[in-house]
């Protein structure tokens, strides 16, 4: 057992000896910031992004179900790059959304489709995201809010209504300061007459919805796209209790309207997804990430780790007479091993704190680059990064200063005394 006096003595001495070489001690020190720092920004950065996402998801309510395209025996990687190599899916139809909208937890839906095109008013012009939905989409998209004017209602979508909303973004690009309500513009050629803007929304998953132009769904698939099918679309349940069974038969539904195996979801030429589901694959898919990258900050620790052990270790081989010295006059090898042992824990501990501070005002940082995008990703440093990016250099204090620590203690006195 080491008194308090002793543990005051090795401190000292450990201070000296870190002091002695302090640029090999802060060498030794850089390794464990940046594993510690890699730590604190991939546990804070990924809970701020989890949440985020979260967030984003539950933006379209847990009471919704999404039904999008699918390309048909592919993974999700090779679908994408299908999709962005031309393929097209056009088997999904608003009539798959009425016989849908016909269970009996089903309450309502819309459907939507995209393009891009431009947009021109008098000498103004842009490209613009337009977004073809039915009529629908204010009542279960609720974030979806208009500030002047109105929504296109049914009637205008089944008639083919050449009006739109607009996204503020587009309505300052075009009108500026103007009043943009019964003006007309053109998309694509084709004259409309502006009915409305929505309310200011920013970045929603993928999209920027300040930059959208709304168009009733007939009107952008017959008069603009030249389709007849949609991308995706969503539902909304009146219980969430029963949403399972509910997603069970959408996806029964579908099969037998587009005439797919009943029980083969791998031929499927759709995607049915639940709110809870989408939560439960990206709360898996950031628990995997942000355990690959703690393992790279891992492995960036063992180097600092084998750093102090080799430093160590060398500081014993040239302090082997003041060892051997100290043991002469009566130290104990505990006392040794705590001088070694205190001195490796002072290295990752400096570390650990540097490494924390780093760390942290890199996470404000991104954070801060995010909010000039449009992204609220509400980053902050949290308390399990902070403990764990600070355990984590103690414990490899301990285990890699454990062994030089040792082999000084180990040390014979008249050996040591006698070492050149």
């Amino acid at each position: 057992m080491i008194s308090k006096k002793d543990l005051q003595l090795v401190t000292d001495l450990a201070v000296q000896g870190l002091k002695t070489n302090k640029g090999r001690t802060i060498l030794t020190t850089i390794g464990i910031i940046i594993g510690i720092a890699t730590i604190v920004i991939v546990l804070s950065a990924g809970r701020g992004l989890e949440n985020f996402i979260f967030k984003q998801i539950e933006s379209f309510g847990a009471d919704t179900i999404e039904i999008e395209i699918k390309v048909p025996s592919v993974s999700d990687l090779e679908m994408a790059t299908s999709i962005v190599g031309g393929a097209e899916i056009t088997t999904l139809k608003v009539e798959d959304f009425e016989a849908i909208k016909e269970l009996q937890n089903i309450d309502d839906y819309y459907a939507a489709v995209l393009g891009q095109y431009k947009s021109v008013y008098k000498n103004q012009s842009t490209r613009a995201m337009i977004f073809a939905v039915t009529a629908s989409l204010p009542q279960i998209d609720t974030d979806t809010k208009i500030q002047e004017g109105r929504f296109f209602n049914e009637r205008e979508d089944s008639s083919q209504a050449r009006v739109v909303v607009l996204g503020p973004d587009i309505k300052n690009t075009l009108f500026g300061g103007e009043n943009a309500i019964g003006k007309t513009i053109k998309i694509n050629q084709v004259s409309f007459k502006v009915i409305g803007v929505t309310e200011p929304r920013g970045n929603l998953m993928y999209f920027n919805f300040d930059k959208m132009i709304y168009v009733p769904l007939q009107t952008g698939q017959k008069q603009l796209l030249g389709i007849d099918h949609v991308m995706y679309g969503f539902l909304t349940v009146n219980d969430t209790k029963k949403t399972d069974q509910t997603v069970a038969d959408i996806n029964s539904i579908m099969r037998r309207r587009h005439g797919l195996p009943p029980n083969d979801p791998s031929k499927d030429d759709f995607r049915t997804t639940s709110m809870k589901d989408a939560l439960e694959m990206v709360g898996t898919i950031t628990f995997g990430m942000t355990l690959l990258v703690l393992a790279i900050a891992g492995i960036s620790l063992v180097v600092g780790g084998v750093g102090i052990m080799n430093i160590m270790y060398l500081s014993v081989v040239e302090r082997t007479r003041e060892i051997g010295l100290r043991k002469a006059i009566g130290a104990s090898n505990t006392l040794i091993k705590a001088q070694f042992l205190v001195e490796a824990l002072i290295i990752t501990g400096v570390g650990g704190i540097l490494g924390i501070i780093l760390g942290g005002l890199i996470v404000i940082l991104i954070d801060f680059g995010a909010q000039l995008q449009g992204y609220d990703f509400g980053m902050t440093v949290t308390l399990d990064a902070i403990i764990l990016g600070f355990g984590s250099a103690l414990l490899f204090g301990v285990l890699f200063g454990l062994y030089p620590a040792r082999k000084a203690a180990e040390l014979s006195p008249v050996d040591a005394l006698r070492y050149e």
